[in-house]
């Protein structure tokens, strides 16, 4: 079943808030400071570091929704997508957001949704446009959040996901076998 790799993300996320908890938010220091060569391991850790329940319960439902939908398309897919998502969003925020620390797993909430719409976009198969109507019926608001400027949001965090999204879903779609042909 595919679907656990996407519980073993979320749940790393559920294990690193709960020890961040317990050692009364030290994990925090460890998010994207944008340009701060002393923060670039924020680049690998902030999507598992969260700022509160609500914070991460809001990032681990839309995970488990684009994370089950893409991990049905390969073997490896959801892994692929999301490590690339880390790397690709974490390093772009680091180049251009904005001064603090930016920490959560909104980048790459927001570059699964980005690829699972371009995926449909370039693939234009029934299943990859069925899932693009799918998440576009449950989760629309988060395209309008993209423009969305309120203190304490990394905004550009959010941004920088989407576009990484749209960047891995153009790869994958354009250089890679067909999911079918994939084992």
């Amino acid at each position: 079943m595919r679907l656990k790799d996407v519980i073993i993300f979320a749940g790393i996320m559920w294990i690193a808030h709960f020890t961040n908890w317990m050692l009364d938010g030290k994990f925090w220091s460890y998010g994207v400071a944008p340009r701060s060569v002393d923060h670039l391991s924020g680049i690998v850790f902030s999507p598992f570091i969260h700022g509160d329940y609500i914070h991460l319960i809001s990032n681990t439902v839309p995970l488990l929704i684009f994370g089950g939908l893409i991990s049905q398309e390969a073997k490896w897919r959801f892994w692929q997508v999301s490590v690339t998502l880390i790397f690709l969003s974490g390093g772009l925020l680091w180049l251009v957001g904005f001064d603090g620390i930016h920490f959560g797993a909104s980048g790459v909430v927001f570059g699964l949704f980005s690829y699972l719409l371009g995926r449909a976009w370039w693939r234009r198969d029934f299943l990859s446009i069925l899932a693009a109507v799918i998440v576009l019926a449950l989760y629309s608001g988060l395209i309008s959040s993209l423009f969305v400027i309120k203190e304490g949001i990394s905004w550009e965090g959010h941004l920088v996901g989407f576009l990484a999204g749209g960047i891995v879903a153009y790869v994958v779609t354009r250089f890679q076998r067909p999911a079918a042909e994939q084992v």
